[in-house]
């Protein structure tokens, strides 16, 4: 069976200016081969302090667990020019082509909007709500950055090439659809037999950015579809962050590096064992108004086609702070 690989980040721990060159080129050779590969990758010893992601999933489930009225406080506005806030379950469904599906995950999306900056946009009845997700961006966006660069050399481009691009990654200022999203998918029914049909965790998609970092609790049920088109589990491992390629970095790429489909499946473990699911992503989006295009020359066995109905439907130019806006306002069920 197809399997996500294992890459070892001890050769990129510790700041940027320490890390040798030849040793930021290893670990781009490996990582580039299996973005290209399978889309995902698991990434271990990745120096990312894990007790700050901690933080995260702590306050969130304060906030999951308040009551309703509490909760459509921080509603995010449908196709507004912001998607930050709380979305309920129901209220996005990522697979456009399952319209009688149901979705069954609330989450809260933390935007690269001015006000992500603003305590007035968090819960206040979640001290410290805010705060959590600064300190958990900032070991994120230290990662994201070595691992654009790596991208960067694998594709034959100057170390900063996508870097320059993404300057909201270090820069909060700078406008983007950057977005940091904790999702708690909530414990289903008692009675197996009257889970709802069509009920999923999370429907089949492409995610829309430039990479995605996951961070995923040991209950499992994340499935890839591999490159022969069959699901490949993507099973928790203790203390990986999952890596994979977005929408955007396949045109940035000219399908080099796909965007890979995934899903949440509901196991039927899980149905037994009643158990939550809980994960965090941090999607590095570019600055809003970079024009994304390929950088390099476009495979040519592609024909003009792409690997996956739910990537780009070509590689033309996109404005890369429209085309999540419209991702995002595509998958708003209310």
């Amino acid at each position: 069976m197809e399997k996500i690989p294992i890459i070892d980040c001890s050769k990129i721990n510790g700041p940027l200016e320490n890390i040798k060159k030849e040793d930021l080129k290893s670990f781009a050779d490996e990582f580039g081969t299996a973005l290209n590969g399978i889309g995902f990758a698991y990434l271990i010893n990745h120096g990312v302090d894990l007790d700050k992601i901690e933080k995260v999933y702590e306050v969130s489930k304060e906030f999951f667990d308040m009551s309703e009225d509490i909760k459509k406080k921080m509603r995010k506005p449908p196709a507004a020019a912001s998607f930050h806030g709380y979305a309920g379950p129901g209220d996005e469904l990522l697979n456009e082509s399952k319209k009688d599906a149901h979705e069954c995950r609330e989450f809260y999306d933390v935007t690269g909007h001015i006000e992500s900056n603003d305590l007035a946009y968090f819960p206040k009845e979640v001290p410290g709500f805010k705060t959590a997700f600064d300190e958990a961006r900032i070991v994120c966006a230290d990662l994201a950055d070595k691992v654009l660069r790596a991208i960067s050399l694998y594709l034959g481009l100057k170390e900063d090439d996508l870097m320059k691009r993404h300057k909201n990654v270090h820069d909060r200022s700078v406008p983007t659809q950057t977005v940091m999203r904790s999702s708690m998918y909530s414990p289903l029914l008692d009675d197996k037999e009257k889970v709802p049909e069509g009920t999923v965790r999370c429907g089949e998609h492409c995610d829309w950015h430039t990479i995605t970092l996951l961070f995923q609790d040991l209950i499992g049920g994340l499935e890839v579809r591999g490159t022969s088109g069959k699901w490949v589990p993507a099973t928790p491992i203790q203390d990986a962050i999952l890596l994979n390629s977005g929408q955007l970095l396949e045109i940035y790429s000219g399908g080099r590096l796909a965007a890979t489909p995934h899903r949440v499946r509901i196991l039927a473990e899980e149905k037994l064992l009643q158990k939550p699911r809980q994960s965090l992503v941090y999607c590095p989006s570019p600055d809003g108004p970079e024009t994304v295009e390929p950088l390099v020359p476009i495979l040519e066995d592609l024909n003009g086609k792409v690997r996956s109905v739910y990537g780009p439907q070509s590689y033309d130019k996109v404005n890369a702070y429209e085309w999540v806006h419209n991702r995002h306002a595509a998958a708003a069920s209310y």
